[in-house]
């Protein structure tokens, strides 16, 4: 029942991967399993399962980035936890928009001014088509500096430590609910 329902195989994953830590081990989204530092204790498995989640629920950090990097999270795992949220912001604007690029070509071509298939706003004024700029540029911004180094550097070369884990994963929240109040532009059956 729970492969049916993404949240709650999240949810039953998350909740076996608790007791797994303390061998050493956890499953992913993949259903495979992976070596991860053993708990040595439940205090600690506990610890490590609250603390960054509780830090980034107190900035009020969106639940889509929780959502696609928890298993990340509970493994502290901040190099591809920062990846994974990346990734969410293009799967976010492909399923807005109806594109199927990637990266920064999606966001030039989903937030362009002269023809968006979103907009952050009216785009009427000049300062409104500033702010649509500034959103893609940031949400490329995101692409260039941690989903590409993640995913073309080694892991020793680009560490990431929590802090900066915390400082990127609240950018890429920023940037979600700034994604929620955007709008799907209609598109019309001829391009200009």
């Amino acid at each position: 029942q729970g492969l049916n329902d993404p949240e709650r195989y999240g949810w039953m994953r998350f909740e076996l991967n608790q007791v797994l830590m303390l061998v050493g081990i956890e499953i992913r989204d993949d259903g495979q399993f992976y070596s991860v530092s053993k708990a040595q204790s439940l205090g600690e498995v506990q610890r490590r399962t609250k603390a960054l989640r509780e830090k980034l629920t107190g900035y009020g950090v969106h639940s889509a980035v929780l959502r696609c990097c928890r298993d990340e999270l509970l493994a502290q795992d901040y190099f591809h936890a920062v990846q994974e949220a990346a990734k969410s912001l293009c799967d976010r604007v492909r399923t807005m928009s109806g594109l199927t690029t990637d990266g920064v070509r999606l966001f030039n071509t989903a937030f362009a001014v002269g023809d968006p298939y979103v907009a952050y706003n009216s785009l009427r004024t000049s300062s409104e088509q500033n702010q649509q700029n500034g959103l893609k540029e940031m949400l490329c911004g995101v692409i260039h500096m941690v989903r590409n180094v993640t995913a073309h550097e080694l892991r020793i070369h680009w560490d990431v430590n929590e802090k900066d884990a915390v400082d990127i994963l609240t950018q890429i929240s920023y940037l979600h609910k700034l994604l929620d109040v955007c709008v799907t532009v209609p598109r019309t059956t001829l391009r200009k």
